[in-house]
């Protein structure tokens, strides 16, 4: 198995964390006319137990949501999180499917999570060519989201389409000139220590910090 993939699964709660806390912060808004966010006790608390890094308590209060409200796709989409923590692949893709398909089409943001959610399932499973139809959605719903972007990257680096990975890296620079992208790009020297290629990719990072 690849160090990255390593690194990635000892960072899962990191990332868990990181996700929940940035999506905790639009429970309950509407984005849209045709919608509205879950603000059910137990989903609320769910969420909040996994943005305080509590997956077991996570898991209890989205179980019972889930159980009380079985086409809450929201909760359903931050189980596939919890199971995977818990490293249950086969109940993590079976919450993923269901958030994707239950998450109202007019959500584009909670639906690009929801295939993000699923894209790294996948990922994990090294179903590279299903994990990148994922995250091409996400980035289609949400061109602007940073992490989309890191994680194709890391799925073009898998598949040895360093070049793609590389292009996913700057785009993602663009957006935001802070992005962390350097141990993704130590991975990609790695992967690929072609000279020529060692130069592109130490010259973008150099631009990058330049600007900073």
């Amino acid at each position: 198995m690849p160090e990255h993939k390593n690194n990635y699964k000892s960072n899962t709660m990191k990332t868990l964390i990181l996700i929940a806390a940035c999506c905790l912060l639009a429970i309950g808004q509407i984005q849209g006319k045709d919608f509205s966010r879950p603000e059910s006790s137990n989903y609320i608390k769910g969420v909040e137990a996994l943005n305080a890094g509590n997956a077991e308590k996570a898991y209890q209060y989205l179980n019972e949501e889930i159980t009380q409200n079985p086409d809450n796709g929201y909760a359903h989409c931050y189980m596939a999180l919890v199971c995977n923590f818990y490293g249950d692949m086969k109940l993590a893709l079976y919450a993923a499917n269901e958030g994707v398909k239950l998450i109202p089409e007019e959500d584009t943001e909670y639906r690009s999570f929801a295939y993000y959610t699923r894209g790294t399932l996948y990922m994990n499973a090294q179903a590279y060519d299903l994990a990148e139809k994922d995250l091409d959605e996400a980035i289609r719903l949400t061109p602007s989201d940073v992490e989309n972007y890191k994680t194709r990257a890391e799925i073009h680096m898998d598949k040895g389409d360093y070049d793609d990975s590389l292009a996913d890296l700057q785009t993602a620079i663009k957006l935001d000139s802070h992005a962390d992208v350097y141990d993704l790009m130590m991975q990609l020297l790695e992967a690929n220590p072609d000279p020529a290629f060692f130069d592109k990719v130490t010259s973008c990072y150099q631009g990058v910090t330049a600007n900073r």
